[in-house]
């Protein structure tokens, strides 16, 4: 095994992880607040570290590529980008919508007054 088809192992094992785990948090969450919480650390570094995976594999397999490293880039930053975009709109929607939050769950928080 090459030290890229290594690194490449250890990141899309790491990704899936995270995905894997925020999964789990979902099913565990209380509220609709709380699921788009636990799921940020699958958009924002589990799908990332997957893309960084494969881009390490198939340089690994054919070399480097300035294209490869090109769309990896670029597909990591879109992911960023619209999944805290996507987050936020969702979060916001739930919000406005009614829909019935946990008690312990405050979403006012920043906005009441310091103790």
């Amino acid at each position: 095994m090459t030290a890229f088809e290594i690194l490449a192992i250890v990141l899309i094992l790491c990704g899936v992880l995270f995905v894997l785990l925020s999964a789990w948090s979902m099913v565990r969450a209380r509220d609709a607040l709380q699921m788009m919480n636990v799921f940020s650390p699958a958009t924002g570094m589990g799908l990332p570290l997957v893309v960084a995976g494969v881009f390490f594999h198939l340089t690994g397999r054919d070399g480097f590529q300035w294209w490869t490293l090109l769309v990896a880039a670029l597909t990591i930053y879109a992911l960023v980008v619209v999944s805290s975009l996507a987050s936020n709109t969702l979060a916001r929607a739930v919000y406005q919508s009614g829909a019935p939050l946990e008690p312990r769950t405050d979403p006012q928080d920043l906005a009441a007054p310091g103790d």
